[in-house]
């Protein structure tokens, strides 16, 4: 049995599938001084990085966090830094100023700087100026510690150690004398100065406070490779491959005898509990609960482990061979088969008023108490055990209904009653049970509803009143009223008898009326429907819709349940809503446009975000308080309460990127941006890695915003248009339901004038003003003095003027035909844009259905062969997603240059929509086709697209189909897209040709 109630919040971790192997246990005689136990390791939620999601290299060497809150990760393809969402990578170049990418080891320095260390001997310091890089030491570090007095230690692959003082001389330390080799793998400098340093052969150590200090050899270790050290209750951890001991005073001896012949890669010292990382059994740690282990069969990447952190959430990081994983505290926990339930299925919950919980499955019941899960068989009386709904008797009993046997009465560990069609039941599917006080039940079932008491069974159908006969939740109001939740609506059922409807009509025509939640606070009966939840006011028997309109991102939600706090729960196909109180009243009232939600799903501890529904109940409150939820994969239970325990208080915020109008600028120093800047985009992170999508953020940028605007979880603000002058950008971040960050992220910047804006400008335009009037009075007067002599021209020049006029008039005819000649040529060349892609500069579809309906006929006409190739970009929807649309519309344009330079003159290319093209080949067979093909798919494949990003290849894969006498040309297109797909389906990157 799983004890689920020992352990507290620390045990409400995500139940994820592993199979742990317990390498050993704590001897009684090695006590560590524990306090409160700790989640066991099977339990933590774990989430894995690989290459496919960013990292550079799947080796992860080193972690650490930098004083700014990023995450940063040491891989041979360089370091990468990591926000929550995406990784970006500083490898060598002239801004780090690395010789190699290869990253060994990350360590804060004791101004917080970090420095980053690796192959060919580059050190880099990275400050809040920016990168400092070393001289090279010519051979990789493997790392680096430093003392009191600001000196570098530097452990080298096989060139001993390194001292380098603050004024950049170094010294060098030969590990030599027959002691141990010049290969230093870990170092650790005490509290006395003293400087231990793991070798190939054992343990050696040094006074750093020595002039010229002396390399002493640990014998009483036994003559093996260290691999790590840490400090450790006043003494060291040694981690080798001979397993983890322990030194203290002197004194060295294995920390467990369960820990022997262990080969350690990396230590983490959590409170009481030690997290060790092995060269080849995984992940390990030793606490109260003993050695557990994590491998590849739990979830980890790879089984090798280099490197652990402790972040500043509390998370475990964990660098393997295949990847980056992290182990967390998650909202919900999720209990399955492999905790005891009798099923994953999960479609009724009840929990009694004696503290357990019982669980209705496909596959028959649980029950859960303190001591774990049992399953109750009910075979004597369902053959197929399948629940769908439970409730709790007036006795303490249980009401149990089933899938194809009826209800069934369960008391005294057995079952006592059954119902079903030969009792008077109207169906064996019975979805909803309601006890009344006086010792009857109302039963919802497929076929309508029932009531049972001594009198005998009494049924309703929609001749009754009833929507439907599909009944799935019942709720009786103090009142009397019964309301009746279908597939076609509410029905109640007034305490006279009579039967009315609910009108759904202005709530978005919702139908199907999944369950009801009781809100005796509120005197208000909440509904999940197929259009949202509905809030019915009990007193005037009004009703609003909450949905699409308030927000909500999809339509169906199941159960609603309401916690201590008075927020309501609502569970759906796609995970768990959690609707603030506060937020809904302001909604229902008016004042507030849409509900403020989160939505939890697969990445919060669920195991699948499916929550099931149509049954009762699908979700319930337990005495704890705790909310659990059936899904397909067994329950999830979370605790309100705690939701605030998994967040910082603070969360540290950054600025990341500036781009102006689509550049991207520097945010070293105080920006000055010219006149006419159009668009401004900030984007910036907060550095929390619990939730990240979760992350709430709100922005101001003093001189245009008069509050703190609200940006969701949206990591962009954008900003058009701005009028000129001075500004600060400010950002802050907050975990749902935290505090805002107290230090904010703010850069100010300067938006300069146009010159016509400047004081100056406005002086010169008034002195132009005044000396346009001096200019406009003395051409007044010199004006009228011309006017007399111009009078006596204009008579003998009108003569001239006539015969001029009938130049003209020639003069003008000619012009129009050359217009019209002009307005022709205008239209031929707005013909041909028609039939260009504008993108690629290839024909559009238009042009190429052209082409191949005349091609098809030339073919037939004439024998001819004729071939239709049609080629797709392959991956293209991941280039757009990681690089950009731009950077795509890049990579289509370099591929269409490409393909059309292997095309013949009578060829037809065209862009035949997104990341396709269609080529179009008369006279060609299918050899030579695919001759031709080929040629495209090589000269594709070695594009270099390196000015974009080195790690970007495009493919491309391509389908032939021959043209075949008679064929119409749209089979001959389907025979060419078959082709395409069966290339792409056979690895992509290759060419099919379709059977003839």
């Amino acid at each position: 049995m799983f004890d689920v109630s020992k352990y507290s919040f620390l045990l409400r971790l995500l139940s994820v599938k592993s199979n742990t192997l317990i390498l050993g246990f704590l001897l009684l005689n090695i006590a560590l001084p524990l306090s409160a136990s700790p989640a066991k390791l099977s339990h933590y939620f774990q989430e894995s990085w690989t290459t496919r999601d960013g990292l550079p290299h799947n080796t992860i060497n080193s972690i650490t966090q930098s004083n700014d809150g990023y995450l940063w990760l040491a891989t041979w393809e360089g370091a990468a830094r990591f926000n929550g969402r995406e990784f970006e990578v500083f490898g060598r170049g002239p801004l780090t100023g690395l010789p190699d990418s290869g990253v060994r080891s990350l360590t804060l320095d004791h101004n917080k700087n970090l420095l980053l260390t690796g192959a060919r001997g580059g050190v880099s310091r990275y400050t809040a100026k920016g990168w400092q890089n070393w001289p090279s030491f010519n051979v990789l570090i493997n790392a680096v510690a430093e003392d009191a007095d600001g000196n570098f230690w530097l452990a080298s692959e096989g060139q001993g150690l390194f001292r380098q003082r603050p004024d950049g001389t170094r010294q060098q330390f030969s590990i030599t004398a027959g002691k141990t080799s010049d290969v230093v793998h870990s170092l650790l400098i005490d509290d006395n100065g003293r400087l231990w340093a793991g070798t190939p052969r054992g343990l050696v150590w040094l006074d750093t406070n020595a002039a010229n200090p002396e390399i002493n050899l640990v014998n009483a270790l036994p003559s093996a490779a260290v691999f790590v050290l840490r400090p450790y209750a006043g003494g060291l951890l040694i981690g080798t491959e001979r397993g983890l001991f322990r030194y203290n005073q002197g004194d060295i001896a294995l920390l467990s005898t369960a820990l022997a012949d262990i080969a350690v890669s990396a230590l983490l010292v959590q409170n009481d509990q030690i997290w060790i990382g092995s060269t080849d059994q995984g992940l390990l740690r030793y606490s109260e609960l003993g050695v557990e282990t994590l491998n590849i069969a739990g979830g980890l990447p790879n089984n090798r482990i280099l490197s652990l952190y402790l972040d500043n959430e509390n998370s475990i990081w964990a660098g393997t061979n295949g990847g980056l994983i992290r182990l967390r505290a998650a909202p919900f926990v999720t209990y399955t088969t492999e905790n005891g339930l009798v099923g994953d299925y999960v479609r009724a919950l009840l929990a009694h008023s004696d503290g357990s919980v019982w669980v209705g499955t496909s596959q028959g019941i649980s029950r859960r108490t303190a001591s774990g899960f049992a399953t109750v068989s009910l075979s004597a009386a369902s053959k197929g055990q399948s629940i769908l709904s439970l409730a709790e008797g007036n006795d303490g009993g249980l009401w149990i209904g089933t899938y194809t046997d009826g209800l069934l009465r369960y008391a005294n560990g057995k079952v006592t009653t059954q119902y079903d069609r030969t009792s008077g039941l109207l169906a064996n599917e019975v979805r909803a049970i309601l006890p009344e006080k006086n010792g009857g039940v109302w039963i919802g079932t497929s076929q309508g509803l029932s009531f049972i008491n001594a009198d005998g069974v009494l049924n309703y159908s929609s001749a009754d009143g009833l929507p439907t006969p599909f009944v799935m939740t019942l709720y009786q109001h103090t009142d009397g009223r019964l309301f009746v939740g279908t597939g076609g609506g509410v029905a109640i059922r007034q305490p006279d008898g009579r039967m009315t409807t609910l009108d759904t009509t202005t709530l978005d025509n919702a139908e199907y009326a999944f369950g009801f939640a009781a809100d005796p606070k509120a005197n208000v009966l909440w509904i999940t429907t197929d259009r949202g939840l509905v809030a019915y006011d009990l007193n005037t028997d009004s009703a609003q819709i909450i949905g699409r309109n308030a927000g909500l991102p999809f339509d169906k939600v199941f159960q609603a349940v309401i916690d201590q706090q008075q927020n309501l729960w609502l569970s759906s196909n796609r995970g768990i809503l959690r609707l603030d109180r506060e937020s809904i009243n302001q909604f229902l009232s008016g004042t507030l446009p849409s509900v403020s939600y989160e939505l939890f799903g697969e990445g919060d501890g669920m195991q699948s975000a499916q929550a099931n529904g149509g049954s009762m109940q699908a979700a319930t409150v337990t005495a704890s308080g705790s909310i659990i939820f059936a899904t397909s994969k067994g329950i999830s239970e979370v605790y309100p309460t705690d939701l605030k325990k998994l967040y910082i208080n603070s969360l540290p915020v950054v600025i990341e990127h500036l781009k102006v109008d689509g550049a991207l600028i520097s945010l070293d120093q105080e920006l000055q941006l010219g006149a006419g800047m159009h668009r401004l985009e900030l984007q910036f992170a907060g550095l929390g890695y619990i939730m990240p999508k979760h992350i709430q953020y709100s922005t101001k940028l003093n001189g245009f915003d008069s509050s703190w605007v609200a940006r969701g979880n949206n990591t962009i603000a954008e900003y058009t248009n701005l009028p000129s002058g001075h500004y600060q950008f400010s950002v802050r971040a907050s975990y749902p339901q935290g505090a805002w960050s107290e230090q904010v992220a703010s850069f100010n910047f300067i938006i300069l004038p146009y010159f016509w804006q400047r004081p100056i400008f406005w002086f010169s335009a008034m002195l132009a003003a005044l000396l346009l009037i001096a200019i406009v009075l003395r051409w007044r007067f010199t004006a009228q003095h011309k006017r007399e002599r111009k009078l006596r021209i204009q008579v003998a020049n009108k003569t001239l003027e006539l015969q001029q006029q009938a130049d003209n008039l020639q003069i003008i005819d000619r012009e129009r035909s050359e217009l019209l000649q002009h307005i022709r040529r205008q239209a031929q060349e707005f013909e041909l844009q028609a039939r260009l892609d504008a993108l690629t500069g290839l024909a559009n579809r238009r042009a190429f259905d052209e082409s191949l309906a005349r091609e098809c006929a030339r073919a037939r006409r004439n024998k001819l062969p004729l071939c239709l190739v049609l080629l797709d970009v392959d991956h293209f929807k991941q280039v757009n997603d990681t690089f950009s649309h731009s950077i795509g519309d890049k990579v289509l344009q370099k591929v269409a240059v490409a393909i059309r330079r292997y095309c013949r003159e009578d060829d037809t290319v065209a862009r035949w929509g997104g990341e396709e093209f269609a080529v179009l080949l008369p006279n060609t067979t299918t050899q030579v086709a695919a001759e031709i093909c080929e040629r495209m798919r090589q000269a594709v494949a070695q594009l270099d697209f390196s000015e974009f990003s080195p790690n970007l290849h495009i493919t491309i894969s391509i389908g032939i189909a021959r043209y075949a006498d008679g064929m119409q040309h749209d089979k001959l297109l389907s025979h060419s897209d078959m082709a395409l797909y069966q290339a792409k389906q056979g690895g992509r990157n290759k060419i099919v040709v379709a059977e003839s």
